[in-house]
């Protein structure tokens, strides 16, 4: 049966990649993720009415060996029961991301950044950035209505990824205004890779070659149409951070990007920062694009981590079957039709990276055969053809 290849198939993968885990934890990890790829769903019914009907097995049995991925130890039934344990599959998670990386420069991008499911629960998340879609690659989910500081969380995701590439690639780090902290900062550099965090246009900067101190607020007022980029000692006292500063507003933006980052000026670009409106995409293609997770009725955290991982799996193999996709073969019209015109459309995918990784892997299993998979690096966006900003010239 070509679905029982396809299944094995991505069975071994998970077990080679998430090597900790024992042989059933995997194999019901693959199974999991697997059906909530092609159902687009992670409804429990759904997914295991799928497959009763594809294993051709029993639909309660099935049904229990896919809540059982999800419980504690104690929860299980059997002696010698383990529960997975999520913390331990960031990093070769992350790691498995980078062997499907395809890039000829050795630089990845990630997002830190929150998500709600209506008053349930708030997901806080480390991402790998593709092209127009992000991978969760650590994550924590923690009670919505839950009061605390996120420090703790975001030092221990950034902890346990740390382990997760090599150290000849160059990983930047992306983060909204509502995140930044000096702290958060210093936690990307300990993992040996670079911030770049856009910041409020609060408090002030001093420019260190000149010693000439700039209200942030005024600073982004003059970069309209503009860009800059200079050292610069940000904030005082305690929040004092020695970095670099990258200004820009483009046109199509509402407000001024403000980002701190920790290379010299001419090293990074404030369009970089382009590339994390991806994680917005990964977010949706887990709940009302993709698999659905905004309809669950879980209420238990740690149950909806080990969810996650699942969710996680599904986007990371639907993404990489999109890139592995070889390319559609030639059609010659008849000899009376005229050649078809090329659009510049014709260069845009009409599909997201998801959906066309799920229509491509509900393909290759129907027609028994075997995809290639890798992910899409994402290319750097360039530098804006701006004016560049010298404060220095607009003082009277």
């Amino acid at each position: 049966m070509p679905y029982r290849a396809e299944l094995s198939q991505w069975t071994r993968e998970v077990s080679s990649h998430l090597g900790h885990l024992s042989r059933s934890q995997a194999g019901g990890l693959a199974l999991y993720s697997y059906a909530v790829m092609l159902t687009q769903s992670c409804g429990l019914s759904q997914v295991a009415y799928f497959l009763g009907q594809l294993l051709g097995q029993r639909e309660n049995t099935v049904r229990q060996r896919l809540r059982e991925v999800c419980y504690e130890a104690g929860d299980k039934r059997g002696k010698k029961r383990r529960e997975v344990e999520v913390s331990r599959c960031f990093a070769p998670l992350l790691r498995w991301v980078q062997q499907l990386w395809r890039s000829e420069e050795q630089e990845m991008v990630l997002a830190l950044d929150a998500t709600t499911l209506r008053q349930l629960f708030t997901v806080l998340s480390v991402s790998v950035l593709l092209r127009g879609f992000a991978i969760p690659v650590a994550w924590v989910v923690l009670p919505a209505t839950q009061a605390g500081a996120w420090k703790p969380h975001w030092q221990r995701l950034l902890a346990e990824v740390k382990g997760g590439l090599s150290a000849d690639y160059r990983v930047w780090v992306t983060a909204d205004r509502g995140l930044y902290a000096k702290w958060l900062f210093t936690a990307i550099q300990a993992n040996g890779w670079h911030p770049l965090l856009r910041i409020n246009a609060q408090g002030t900067c001093c420019v260190r070659h000149s010693g000439r101190r700039w209200s942030l607020a005024m600073l982004a007022a003059l970069c309209r149409h503009r860009l800059w980029r200079e050292e610069v000692v940000c904030f005082k006292d305690e929040a004092r951070l020695p970095c670099t500063l990258l200004a820009m507003w483009e046109e199509s933006h509402q407000a001024a990007w403000l980002l701190l980052t920790d290379v010299p000026p001419l090293e990074a670009s404030p369009s970089w920062y382009a590339l994390r409106m991806g994680i917005e995409a990964g977010f949706k293609a887990l709940k009302s694009a993709g698999f659905h997770w905004q309809r669950t009725r879980m209420s238990d955290p740690a149950r909806a981590e080990r969810l996650w991982l699942v969710l996680a799996l599904a986007a990371l193999r639907a993404a990489s079957a999109a890139a592995g996709l070889p390319p559609p073969p030639p059609q010659h019209p008849w000899p009376s039709q005229p050649p078809p015109r090329r659009s510049n459309k014709s260069r845009y995918p009409r599909l997201s990276l998801l959906k066309r990784g799920l229509l491509a892997s509900l393909a290759a299993a129907i027609r028994g055969s075997a995809l290639s998979y890798h992910l899409p690096a994402p290319t750097l966006p360039r530098t804006p053809l701006l004016e560049t900003l010298d404060p220095l010239k607009t003082y009277p």
